[in-house]
């Protein structure tokens, strides 16, 4: 048997693994949770274990089953011992000895069975996880596109941590820990009913009551737990989706919104954990009542046993024992038990991800392609998407894509474009009809080779972790670096990395975060050409280049296309008509609400110009119509010369230090520097938790009464077998001092139950506390500036991570921790109260051997807190998550499957030796603390022995004396158990708290000058920024400029040069390194951050919108606006048409960052929302860089409108020139500084740069 008899709520001795991150999932699983959860098989939880596996848990669940035997052998032993101390002229002092000699052999054995079982199950559970874990993440890439889009990334990586935690805490040294309470339960009533059969069977007759009572525990605990975690989903989803879309929620002032709906969603989870911690402990209480009331029972039938000759002394104590401890090890299987049952739920959620076969399956067999031979033909093509069945796309589209041609798809945003490449890619399947390649149906083909063909360029193109080297080297994991180089020669991208201190070793941060939008589109398209595709896709290629960029690139992809050892095939959606004049064919399509798209024009440039219909009037309105030289080598290179950009090619910076410290500290140090800074006590932890201290009371007088049952228990038993024992042969005085003694058993049930149930508020408590803290640490994270979001560790997926298990954990030490200490010095206390009293002599030999388990607990607590500290190789297990889910589209259009799967499965290998050594050691010191028990309890015997043969002490006063030192014994030894959960809350506090009590540099929580003034004006006065982390890269060297209240002006240079810099310090989520800018003569350092930006609005390159409807995201800027309000906005931004023609019209939902509408639309509904707001300050960063030519202009008209209707000053990026021609204002920058200034005119008659670029733009147009 165990040490530890005193089970603290939702809590075992021994237990390695952190507390679980509730999994994010939908209102859908909240529901289903308060149903029956499917489970798989107990037998099926371990089907991925391998024979070394199996080998350990069948060594683990022998040595646990017969660890079992411990406590129960003892009780055979004290049978025999008490028979002979009470025969005539006994040698007591022999006695003892001989039975101190068996307890010390029992420890020795108890020491080994105890370390191998836990040792076995920590090492076993650790080798499956990983394993599963590799599974688990191959096979959700493996999932088809129409599962992906029903499953956001944040809920994916959330269930890749919640569900396996779940499961490991199922199988390891927990399982383990409750075979060995079982084996103690079978040892135990077997001797019991060998001894005495009636009192045994007298005593099992409440088991039913037990095990109904544990059971029904069980199931509730079950489902309460998949409740709490299924409410904390909701609040999970808002967390990752707010964090990712960070600078919407502070552009908008929706900080304090956003933290309330997470506060609400958290509540829910509070909720369901506050049931959940009083079923378990009013179980566990109602557990112990029964037994003690049983006790009671059973000393009163043990005196008529007596009487009637049927059982001796001996025999009756012997099983009365056994049957006690087997009554223990039955009570605490059932922890171990509910934790198996939520870990088969679990296994049947991974399982069957993992077995699921998808549609359109990467791994099915087919015919391998390796050359595109003749054309690509889409036949009559009916198409919707999986999720949106009843919204048909295509009705029959027919469509040839000759080999070695440059076919262009134009029409306006939503118009199905970008479907058709999907359908290229595969990643659908058309519901009529087939895609053939060279006259084979693209579902016969092995899909792995096909899309080995293809190299794509998205609109959004998604980078990963790593240099810039390594990203490039995705497209072809073999290339050269001199494949590298040629290639990102040719994407105009090379100058800038030579440029950068590390050079192609340079990283590229999370996603590409410390690159431009520029630079991240030409990498990707270095990506993608270096693989030579068969098929090369370019969805919007271009849109984020500057025109000097943009045209280099083209001609770069024109030699590509007619360099005739490839003959590349090319599909190109394009706004930009110039892109797509040298095509061989343009598709354009048609988009009607009722009969969905089709292709209403075909046929080239000039054929399409001739037809003089939409694609001609779209060509017209941009200007393209003109005959004039078209883009080619003729271009000077001086044009695309990128060196320029030695000082300045990025426009996001690296985070700011708010401590000088730490300005000194290598940016991927910085977060463990911070983290490790960090100081939480418990006191800080207990004002936090002021309001409920009145539970936190409650449950420390529970931990009072708990902790003075079983020394009390301890006296009472050694009073009752002296009774037995003394009075043996007087019947009626047997009978009397029985009917005193056995009913105060009752007494001490009715305490425990109180005990229990009053420690059910530390649960309240605890719930309250976790819930304050993930709001406080929510609302913290908002609070940050850009540079703080910027620092490795502090991506969305950790950030989320933080506020789910870290946070969940931290309640330890407050409540629970608290009043384990209390229980424990009480049950220490109590017990050497009553030891002293009856034989100090000998209590003071016990005590003195008590320093050993105090010592095996410290030396437990130290071990598992140096383990305790996550491992770099964990991080990078939850980056390689986090950035495979969020970009999948890009792993399953590179084919990088299998090598994300590989490269996570060796991170999580990477992890293993580290946590099987963990596994080991912990082991063998629990063992320890089981071998220290037992030592005690032989010493104890050893020297009561000698006490009673020199007549100092006699057998009543050894047994209560043994006995209540031992229940103190059994506290402590619960020191080591209890030091994993403290430590793990200890180490997630100060992760929780290095952001709590971050104060950013920019803080919308500092009041100031309220007092912006009339208008807008803005001045830039000696502007320098420069990279924290990379002192050399200057982005801005000098700016100097002013912005006129009420004018429209406009940034303009190459990719990298600082626009995007300039537009986020107006937006304040950076400040400058030097200098000022002013507002209306103020500086806006002075002035309240929170007032400022009520006042401005932003249309980001890439828009962020949120999961919910399309109204809901209009007005996020403005929340009380009415319904006309957001359809007047709409029009202006030219999506009000498209919106109606949706069959839920405003109420239609984006789906996870908008992915249910099209580029276009996306950044038309952004542009809604900045302009109902009616700003004094407009930034717009590439606005309307995923618009068609048709609907930009409309746009343009409608900002112009907007502009009319409410005066207000605009800032204005852009790469098309025709967006800012009308400008009052443009800069054309260049390393930093300002090259010319002036309006379009003034800017042509300097026969400057302007004009280069100015023609260069024109002759690209026609």
């Amino acid at each position: 048997m165990s040490v530890t008899v005193l089970p603290q709520s939702g809590h075992e001795p021994v237990s390695n693994a952190g507390p679980p991150s509730p999994p994010l999932v939908g209102d859908d699983v909240v529901k289903k949770s308060e149903e029956s959860e499917p489970m798989v098989s107990p037998k099926d939880v371990f089907r991925y274990a391998d024979n070394i596996d199996k080998a350990l848990m069948a060594v683990g669940t022998f040595t646990a089953f017969t660890a079992g035997a411990g406590m129960p052998a003892f009780s055979f032993v004290m049978g025999e011992m008490i028979n002979e101390l009470l025969r005539p002229n006994s040698d007591v002092e022999a006695e003892l000895a001989r039975v101190s000699l068996i307890m010390t052999i029992v420890g020795v054995v108890v020491y080994v069975l105890q370390g191998s079982f836990v040792a076995c199950f920590l090492i076993t559970a650790y080798r499956q996880i990983a394993r599963i874990k590799a599974r688990y993440f191959a096979a959700i890439l493996r999932q088809d596109m129409a599962w992906h889009d029903e499953h956001k990334p944040g809920d994916l990586t959330a269930r890749m941590t919640g569900d396996t935690r779940v499961l490991q805490n199922g199988i390891n040294d927990k399982l383990g820990s409750g075979i060995m309470q079982f084996g103690t339960f079978v040892f135990g009533f077997g001797f019991g009913f060998y001894y005495a059969w009636e009192l045994t069977l007298v005593m099992t007759g409440t088991l039913p009551l037990i095990g109904g009572l544990g059971g029904a525990m069980a199931t509730a605990m079950t489902a309460m737990t998949e409740q709490s975690r299924a409410h904390f989903a909701k609040a999970g989803a808002v967390a990752t989706e707010v964090i990712e879309n960070v600078r919407t929620v502070q552009t908008f002032g929706r900080e304090d919104h956003e933290t309330e709906r997470f506060a609400a969603a958290v509540i829910d989870a509070e909720a369901a954990g506050i049931r959940k911690d009083l079923v378990s402990n009013l179980s566990i209480g109602g557990t112990y009542g029964i037994m003690f009331c049983t006790y009671t029972i059973a000393f009163w039938f043990s005196a008529y046993l007596i009487e009637w000759g049927r059982n001796d002394v001996g025999e009756v104590t012997a099983a009365f024992f056994s049957v006690l401890i087997g009554s223990f090890g039955i009570g605490l299987v059932f922890p171990s038990v509910t934790s198996f049952t939520e870990a088969r739920g679990a296994a049947c959620k991974i399982y069957a991800v993992i077995e699921r076969t998808p549609e359109i399956d990467i791994l099915a067999d087919g015919k391998d392609i390796k050359t595109l031979s003749t054309a690509i033909d889409f036949k009559h093509v009916r198409f919707s998407y999986p999720t949106r069945r009843d919204q048909v796309l295509f009705t029959d589209l027919n469509v040839t894509i000759p080999r070695g041609k440059k076919v262009a798809f134009s029409g306006a945003s939503g118009c199905g474009k970008s479907s058709i490449i999907g359908l290229l890619q595969r990643f659908y399947d058309p519901v009529e009809g087939t895609v053939e390649v060279d006259g084979v149906d693209m579902r016969e083909l092995r899909l792995s080779s096909w899309r080995d063909l293809i190299g794509i360029v998205s609109q959004e193109p998604s980078l990963f972790s790593g240099s810039m080297s390594e990203n490039v080297r995705i497209g072809k994991p073999d290339a050269t670096m001199e494949e590298v180089i040629h290639a990102c020669r040719l994407a105009n991208i090379h100058d800038t990395i030579m440029s950068l201190p590390d050079q192609y070793d340079t990283a590229v941060g999370n996603v590409g975060s410390q690159l431009s939008g520029g630079q991240k589109q030409r990498l990707a398209i270095a990506r993608a050409i270096i693989k030579k595709p068969m098929l090369l896709i370019l969805d919007e290629a271009t849109s984020a280049l500057d025109r000097k960029s943009e045209v280099e690139v083209q001609t770069a992809l024109d030699g590509l296309l007619t360099d005739a050892s490839n003959q590349m095939t090319v599909v190109v959606i394009a706004h930009r008509l110039a892109t797509i004049r040298n095509v061989d064919c343009i598709y354009y399509i048609d988009y009607d609400a009722v009969n969905g798209s089709h292709i209403a024009e075909a046929g080239t440039f000039d054929e399409l110009m001739a037809l003089k219909g939409h694609f001609a009037a779209m060509a017209v309105k941009q200007g393209a119509h003109n005959d004039s030289a078209a883009t080619s080598a003729n271009t000077p290179q001086s044009a695309g010369d990128d060196a320029h950009h030695s000082k300045a090619h990025h426009d996001r910076h690296d985070p700011l230090r708010n401590q000088s410290e730490a300005s000194a500290v290598p940016i991927e140090k910085l977060l463990a520097y911070e983290v490790d800074n960090t100081v939480v006590s418990p006191m800080r932890i207990m004002k936090m938790n002021r309001e409920n201290i009145w539970a936190v009371v409650l449950g420390l007088l529970g931990s009072l009464i708990s902790g003075g049952v079983y020394p009390i228990y301890a006296y009472v038993f050694g009073k009752m077998l002296n009774v037995l024992g003394k009075y043996a042969a007087d019947i009626p005085k047997l009978h009397s001092e029985t009917r005193i003694i056995a009913p105060l058993f009752i007494a001490i049930g009715v305490g425990a139950f109180i005990g229990w149930a009053l420690q059910s508020f530390y649960g309240y408590a605890g719930e309250k506390l976790t819930t304050k803290i993930r709001t406080q640490l929510f609302r913290n994270i908002l609070r940050q500036d850009q540079s703080f979001f910027d620092t490795p560790g502090r991506d969305a997926g950790s950030l989320s991570g933080l506020l789910s298990g870290d946070s969940e954990a931290i309640h330890q030490l407050w409540g629970p921790s608290i009043g384990f200490k209390v229980q424990l010095v009480c049950n220490i206390f109590v017990g050497l109260i009553i030891a002293f009293v009856h034989q100090w002599k000998l209590a003071f030999v016990c005590v003195a051997s008590m320093p050993a388990m105090i010592l095996a607990g410290t030396l437990q607590q130290m071990l598992i807190f140096g383990f305790g500290h996550q491992g770099e190789d964990e991080l990078r297990e939850e980056s390689v998550v986090i950035e495979s889910l969020t970009n999948v589209r890009t792993v399953v259009s590179f084919n990088l499957g299998e090598s994300r799967s590989k490269l996570y499965a060796e991170t999580v290998a990477k992890e293993l030796p580290r946590n099987i050594k963990k596994g080991a050691v912990i082991g063998v010191i629990y063992g320890f603390t089981q071998f220290a028990f037992y030592g005690m309890f032989a010493l104890s015997f050893w020297y009561g022995g000698k006490l009673v043969a020199n007549g100092e002490a006699d057998f009543e006063e050894v047994m209560i004396t043994t006995m209540a030192v031992m229940m103190g014994a059994m506290g402590a030894g619960e020191a080591g158990g209890f030091a994993t959960k403290v430590n793990d809350a200890q180490i997630s506090s100060k992760r929780v708290f290095a952001v709590i009590d971050r104060k950013p540099l920019i803080d919308p929580y500092d009041r100031a000058d309220t007092t912006i003034g009339n208008g807008c004006d803005i001045q830039f006065d000696a502007v320098k920024f420069i990279y924290p982390a990379r002192p050399k890269q200057v982005v801005l060297q000098s700016l100097t400029a002013q912005f006129r209240d009420k004018t429209f002006n406009g940034l303009m240079g190459q990719t990298g040069c600082g626009k995007s810099t300039s537009i986020q310090m107006l937006a304040r989520f950076y400040n400058p390194t030097r200098g000022e800018i002013r507002i209306n003569g103020k500086a806006m350092l002075d002035m309240d951050l929170q007032t400022w930006r009520e006042n401005i609005s932003i249309v980001l390159q890439e828009p962020n919108l949120f999961s919910g409807t399309i109204r809901e995201n209009i007005r996020y800027s403005m929340v009380g606006a009415t319904d006309a309000e957001v359809e007047h906005a709409a029009r202006l931004a030219s999506i009000h048409d498209d919106i109606v023609n949706m069959p839920h019209g405003y109420d239609t939902d984006v789906g996870y960052k908008g992915r249910a509408l099209s580029g276009g639309q996306k950044q038309r509904v952004a542009i809604a929302r900045g302009l109902l707001r009616k700003p004094k300050l407009l930034l717009l960063d590439e606005a309307t860089s995923a618009l068609d030519n048709a609907t930009e202009a409309k746009v343009q008209e409608g900002i112009e409108t907007a502009f009319r209707e409410n005066p207000m000053t605009i800032v204005s990026i852009a790469h098309r020139l025709t967006t800012i021609r009308h400008a009052n204002k443009i800069l054309l920058l260049d390393e930093g500084e300002i090259l010319e200034e002036g309006n379009h005119d003034e800017l042509m008659a300097l026969n400057g740069e302007y004009k280069t670029r100015w023609e260069l733009f024109a002759a690209a147009s026609h």
